[in-house]
């Protein structure tokens, strides 16, 4: 048997061929010694072991790409060392190459069965298992590449949690300085407004606001950015800019009694304008309604931009109408006409806003919200002041269950002439 690892007739190990790590297990030293010979002229690394149990105490403290371990030993055997490799969560692949003089169909079955990846026979053929140590070669240079993937693709996962969770904090103190800009005042003599708010993903496009012009006029709108998210946002902020009362497109003393009736379809076209020409918004446009209360007149001037159409409370049939109106949103052609809508706003009445996402909540059954849905749910409120019927209105859309993202941004907003 020594004729087959003779020096001069064993090639060199090439430079680029990867040294292996190699445990022997064998209970016959001479096959032993005849292994690691072998497998040291061709440049690997070879360990000893008599029988399959100390083989494995030695797995356990070294790392062996390869294990050639001989069949029939004592203690524990070939297939039994298999079955213990496969079972081990060990953190590396262990290829494993049975030795065996045995043939026959079932006992490679076997042997697949127990975990081995290859076979050698007995006599050793050198030939025969330097073709066998190239192929276990191949599957653990694949292993090892797979592996080195595993922990860019790892690493890279982990630096996207890091990032994602530094975006998510980032969004979730834009959500509150976004909330931190909408109106906190209520009341305005006679007139008492109240709203509430929530995005789709911490920060959205929907935004509103109002403000006394005097003692006797309030200005007011409510505006939906098309899609939500940090893009519909920024823009829902540069509106808040734009249209407040020292922004650039609205002039405190442009609006008084007289021009009232006029101002918000005026300034709807100047907003039109400025979102064609001025400002780049990608693709996104908005809706909105925009007007102005006056308490003297007992009078509702609004303008509508695509929003959903709105609602009105009449006292004196104590019944909620929605409002059918229609206009071009702002924002998607240029040198667009808007119309103002006038309406008796006699004391008692309700003026309520809101965006579509409120239409795209869905009811305890499972269904849709429809603008009838949501007209029944306010009439049945409208016994109510607006901080009781606003807070009372959420709870029946299931607003106040947080924990979960909502499909589009919501907003509604109602201004009430106390009677």
């Amino acid at each position: 048997m020594l004729a087959y690892i003779n020096k001069a007739c064993y090639p060199k190990h090439k430079k680029d061929e990867q040294r292996m790590n190699i445990l022997v297990v064998d209970d016959a030293r001479d096959m032993q010694l005849i292994l690691r010979r072998i497998l040291g002229l061709m440049g690997h690394q070879v360990t000893l072991a008599d029988n399959g149990q100390v083989a494995w105490e030695l797995i356990q403290q070294h790392h062996f790409q390869l294990v050639i371990s001989d069949w029939v030993m004592p203690v524990m055997d070939g297939p039994s060392l298999c079955r213990t490799i496969r079972t081990a969560e060990l953190p590396h692949y262990v290829y494993i190459i049975l030795l065996t003089g045995m043939s026959g169909k079932q006992n490679l079955i076997h042997g697949m069965e127990a975990g081995a990846d290859d076979f050698a026979t007995k006599p050793i053929v050198r030939e025969e298992l330097e073709v066998r140590l190239r192929a276990a070669q191949r599957v653990l240079n694949l292993e090892y590449t797979l592996e080195e993937k595993n922990r860019r693709l790892e690493n890279i996962n982990r630096s996207l949690s890091e990032a994602q969770t530094l975006i998510r904090n980032d969004l979730q103190r834009a959500a509150v300085l976004q909330t931190g800009v909408l109106p906190t005042q209520k009341m305005f003599g006679r007139l008492c407004v109240d709203w509430f708010f929530m995005p789709a993903q911490f920060i959205g496009g929907d935004t509103f606001n109002y403000f006394q012009i005097s003692d006797d006029l309030l200005f007011f709108y409510s505006i939906d950015v098309s899609g939500h998210g940090i893009s519909s946002a920024l823009l829902s902020m540069c509106l808040q800019t734009l249209l407040s009362s020292s922004g650039e497109l609205y002039c405190l003393d442009e609006l008084n009694r007289d021009n009232a009736p006029q101002f918000p379809s005026r300034l709807a076209s100047r907003l039109n304008e400025h979102l064609n020409h001025a400002l780049d918004t990608g693709d996104h446009y908005l809706t909105l309604i925009m007007g102005v209360v006056d308490t003297r007149e007992e009078c509702l001037y609004f303008v509508q931009a695509g929003h959903p159409q709105p609602f009105l409370y009449d006292p004196q049939t104590r019944q909620l109408e929605q409002l059918r109106c229609t206009g071009f949103p702002i924002g998607l052609l240029p040198d667009i006409e808007y119309e103002t809508i006038s309406m008796p706003f006699p004391p008692g009445s309700r003026f309520i806003l809101y965006s579509d996402g409120v239409l795209e909540l869905q009811k305890p059954c499972g269904e849709p919200l429809t603008e009838q849905d949501l007209q029944a749910n306010l009439q049945a409120l409208m016994h109510l002041p607006a901080r009781h019927m606003v807070v009372d209105l959420s709870k029946r859309l299931g607003l106040n269950k947080g924990g979960e993202d909502k499909p589009d941004d919501i907003s509604l907003m109602t201004i009430d002439f106390c009677g």
